[in-house]
């Protein structure tokens, strides 16, 4: 696909930038003195809630999520390349699958769990686990599903649907990284850094719970850069920084040190591998403001706005729990423009 396709939507996205909160805007945020003080400040950007909406913390959540749901329709409607939408909304995609299987499975109603965000409506996922069959689906999405209802009628046990839904996620994020063209290097590198952190973060509190091994072993998926077993065994003998010096896509970035310290003396936690995982997505994704032409700057803009409402919910939960705010400044992953 022809770089240049993008020229439209890039020269959007330039404009939409300016509607994304500052770090000197958040500076602010984080210095309100009461949710009145706040709610005014929040005028100034997308997120226009009152002083009374930011005592509700799942009225909050539902605004940041229609907002941030808004924003993927739109690159959806508007991108030549749908498959670098779909690299960040997928996670959504399969939350909704994993919602509606329970809901088959325990004949509850569950829709207010849904998370618009996804290529395709609710209505289409709903007749597809319903019905097992779509001509708006991939076919290998299909038939993966199948399997995983299938599994789940032999041992109704909830958490085939969980696991089996989970690893399908990663199967057909390999699946996205295989056939995409444009930029496809760097989007592959993403999509192997999801899977593969995905692998270590389990390992590494499924060990803090002193989880066995079989426990893991169905968990964990296959398709990152090394096998459920060498993952598990890499986390057991404390030596994820044989992994984590293969992983970086930026091995000269002074930025990890601290991280790489707490892996080598094995006291690394998933929290902690957590936030390095975002912090080297936005690095790897960050070079866009570098070439402003093609498929990155989109990319980037789409991490920016899951960043952005990621502090926003951090910030407000811990303002509306009393939480210190230096704890907020330490979790926050990075804002546009710093």
């Amino acid at each position: 696909m022809d770089a240049s396709l993008f020229s439209q939507i890039n020269t959007t996205i330039s404009v939409k930038e300016r509607e994304l909160i500052t770090p000197e805007q958040f500076e602010k945020l984080l210095q309100a003195p009461d949710t009145e003080s706040l709610a005014l400040l929040l005028q100034s950007t997308s997120y226009h809630l009152s002083a009374a909406d930011l005592e509700d913390l799942n009225l909050i959540d539902q605004q940041l999520t229609s907002g941030l749901a808004k924003e993927y329709a739109w690159a959806f409607a508007e991108s030549p390349d749908q498959d670098i939408v779909t690299m960040f909304a997928l996670r959504y995609v399969y939350h909704n699958i994993k919602v509606f299987f329970k809901a088959r499975a325990t004949k509850q109603e569950l829709k207010h769990l849904l998370i618009p965000i996804g290529s395709e409506s609710l209505e289409a996922l709903e007749h597809l686990i319903s019905t097992f069959s779509s001509e708006v689906f991939p076919e290998f999405m299909v038939e993966e599903l199948a399997m995983i209802w299938e599994e789940y009628e032999d041992y109704k046990d909830i958490r085939v649907l969980e696991i089996g839904t989970d690893l399908a996620y990663f199967k057909h994020l390999k699946h996205l990284a295989n056939q995409m063209a444009l930029g496809s290097e760097v989007f592959r590198q993403a999509i192997s850094l999801m899977i593969d952190f995905y692998n270590v973060i389990t390992v590494q509190r499924a060990l803090s719970q002193k989880k066995p091994q079989s426990f893991m072993m169905q968990l964990l998926s296959d398709e990152g850069s090394l096998s459920a077993r060498e993952f598990i065994e890499m986390g057991e003998r404390q030596e994820l920084i044989d992994w984590f010096i293969q992983a970086n896509p930026d091995q000269f970035n002074t930025e990890w040190i601290a991280f790489e310290d707490k892996m080598r003396q094995g006291t690394i936690s998933a929290l902690d591998l957590e936030f390095l995982y975002d912090l080297i997505q936005f690095q790897l994704l960050d070079q866009a403001k570098y070439t402003p032409e093609g498929p990155l700057v989109l990319a980037r803009y789409l991490l920016c706005r899951e960043f952005e409402v990621k502090n926003l919910r951090l910030l407000l939960s811990a303002i509306s729990n009393q939480l210190p705010l230096e704890m907020v400044k330490e979790r926050m992953r990075p804002i546009y423009g710093q």
